[in-house]
């Protein structure tokens, strides 16, 4: 595994080195992207999300429900992970906390949690292009490279700067009004899509 990333030892020449460094950094970011996407797919598609979200105090957060067999193999049962989580949902619990998260966030369905994870995998996919494209069709120049306190104070302006006023905007207009009505009893189901 090191010996794919030691630039040094398959390309000594210092455009090719940070050539190679700058796209690193997009596969990097995309896989990032594509873990987040396959946490929203699982808590889309194979969670009691929704049935805990109706009924938090009744209904423990579970996933990724094991079959009682593996197939093929009859005689090795598997059964004994899952637990009765409420609902007639048996599954793996979950106590890292993740379904209160996507609740602070304001989800209020699973659909919305799948469209979430088919942007991130989206995300994904465009930055393993971004970063094929700025090694082997438009590679940044040196001098570009030499610039760094312009392109580290650019780069730091948006990541902070951009990035505080999307979330604050998302926690006043989303989530602030969605755990109003959900900590007021009203039915997830009923709460209205945040656009």
């Amino acid at each position: 595994h090191a010996d794919c990333h030691d630039f040094r030892a398959h390309d000594t020449r210092i455009a090719a080195l940070t050539s190679r460094v700058f796209a690193s950094h997009f596969g990097h970011l995309s896989l990032i992207f594509a873990w987040i996407g396959g946490l929203f797919i699982a808590g889309a598609r194979f969670s009691n999300y929704v049935a805990w979200l109706d009924r938090p105090a009744v209904y423990r957060p579970g996933a990724q429900p094991v079959p009682r067999t593996v197939p093929g193999f009859p005689s090795i049962v598997q059964d004994v992970v899952n637990g009765d989580l409420g609902g007639g949902f048996a599954s793996i619990q979950i106590t890292s906390g993740l379904f209160f998260i996507w609740r602070s966030h304001g989800f209020t369905t699973s659909s919305q949690l799948f469209t979430v994870a088919v942007a991130s995998v989206v995300v994904a996919l465009l930055l393993l292009v971004a970063g094929w494209f700025h090694y082997h069709v438009l590679a940044p120049s040196l001098e570009w490279f030499a610039s760094i306190d312009s392109a580290l104070n650019h780069h730091l302006a948006g990541l902070f700067g951009l990035g505080s006023l999307a979330w604050a905007g998302h926690i006043i207009h989303v989530s602030m009004p969605t755990q109003a009505l959900l900590l007021g009893g009203v039915d997830p189901q009923l709460v209205p899509a945040p656009h």
